[in-house]
């Protein structure tokens, strides 16, 4: 919870992948708070007021997660359309022509995203192919598994496109940034 409103203020990307990051922390867990609350909430240097406030957060993912059926796989709505409206914003930064670094840094990668999608056989957006691909590299770290350098290069590329995307969004959101989609 703490890590996630951080993430919410300062980093849109990272925030959407830290949450698919919990759901599969609770997936893992079989959503059993004791574990939940054994394995992450004791995990926080934080007071016991705190701990409860963390700890009911988690209850919240897990009724969400149960009503829109997504025990086995899938992901919040709300992170879904936060992802769908992170593209809308993406087209939006494109076809205005709003941030010439941004628009170089799209199209450094535009084949890369290409290739992604069709190696995974699936017809998401954009934006969707960057933050699966920075997830699944994510994984791949946490679990200690070598990365060839040519993957190396190519995370670095997603990274900072996606980094610049967020810092445009969160200037959008903060009024900083004039644009209509």
């Amino acid at each position: 919870m703490i890590v996630a409103q951080e993430k919410r203020k300062t980093n849109i990307a990272e925030y959407i992948i830290y949450l698919w990051q919990v759901e599969d922390m609770i997936r893992a867990l079989n959503f059993d708070m004791d574990k939940i609350e054994s394995t992450l909430v004791a995990g926080y240097d934080v007071d016991e007021a705190k701990k409860v406030e963390i700890s009911e957060w988690y209850k919240h993912h897990i009724v969400m997660m149960q009503k829109e059926r997504i025990q086995k796989s899938g992901h919040l709505q709300v992170l879904v359309n936060l992802a769908n409206d992170l593209n809308d914003f993406h087209l939006a930064l494109i076809n205005q022509g709003v941030d010439a670094e941004y628009t170089r840094l799209y199209s450094d990668i535009k084949e890369d995203i290409g290739l992604v999608r069709e190696k995974s056989g699936q017809k998401h957006h954009d934006v969707e192919v960057a933050l699966n691909t920075l997830y699944l590299i994510l994984m791949l770290k946490m679990k200690k598994q070598e990365i060839s350098e040519g993957t190396q290069k190519a995370v670095w590329k997603f990274g900072n496109f996606m980094g610049h995307l967020s810092k445009l969004y969160k200037a959008y959101e903060s009024g900083d940034l004039d644009l209509t989609y």
